[in-house]
């Protein structure tokens, strides 16, 4: 076998190729790895877990009345027994009408509660409602407009402001009336007796025959007659004349 012998400078070349090509290498791989690294740590750095939070509203039932304790105190569907503001108690004598009103006017309708007063939507404040059909009466120191709604019922006389119960609270008891005096009748009086006059005494009279006495108009003449005598009866019997 014949060994080839490379010139000095063709020798000296490839070497200095040689330690280039593994430089490359070497960097290459230093970059990669750095490169690597960097890589991981910025997107440990910046990951971020996001959460979305969902929100459910739920909308409450409305509120409503659903009965009547007496014309201000109300029974609303949550169970709270409610006292209404601004409405004075009811009356013995309007008791029974402001509970009909808020019955009416109330029951099973949707409200909303106020504080203690209640509004129908569209309708307005019950206590004012209740005041100006004269089915309330306002509190003392009751706001202006159940005082004002108040005073025109009463000058339009409504409700417990009419006849029924004249604005009071209870009605007064009738007045007993006084019998009207009874006619007099008058008792008839008894007749005075009229004494009858006595008998005329028997008028003589003298006929001197029957024709005489049948002229006078006294024949027949009966005896114990004006006028009888025996010579006048001839047959004796009591009557001349015949």
């Amino acid at each position: 076998m014949t060994e080839t012998v490379l010139p000095h400078t063709f020798r000296r070349a490839a070497l200095l190729s040689a330690a280039v090509v593994s430089l490359a290498v070497v960097a290459g791989c230093g970059q990669s790895s750095t490169g690597l690294a960097a890589s991981a740590s910025s997107s440990a750095t910046t990951t971020t877990t996001t959460t979305t939070t969902t929100t459910t509203t739920t909308t409450p039932p409305p509120v409503t009345v659903t009965s009547v304790v007496d014309g201000r105190t109300v029974v609303l569907s949550s169970g709270v027994n409610l006292v209404l503001q601004g409405l004075a108690a009811p009356g013995e004598c309007w008791a029974s009408s402001a509970v009909e009103f808020a019955t009416k006017t109330l029951v099973g309708k949707p409200v909303q509660v106020v504080g203690a007063r209640l509004v129908l939507p569209g309708e307005g404040d019950f206590a004012v409602l209740a005041a100006g059909q004269g089915a309330a009466r306002a509190a003392e120191g009751a706001d202006t407009a159940i005082a004002e709604a108040a005073a025109v019922a009463k000058q339009a006389g409504l409700g417990f402001w009419g006849p029924s119960c004249g604005g009071l609270d209870v009605k007064p008891a009738p007045q007993p009336v006084a019998a009207p005096p009874q006619p007099v009748v008058p008792q008839p009086q008894p007749q005075p007796v009229v004494p009858q006059p006595a008998p005329a005494p028997p008028v003589s009279a003298y006929y001197a025959n029957c024709d005489a006495a049948r002229a006078a108009g006294a024949a027949p003449i009966y005896a114990g007659q004006p006028g009888y005598r025996a010579a006048l009866d001839r047959d004796k019997d009591g009557v001349a004349c015949e």
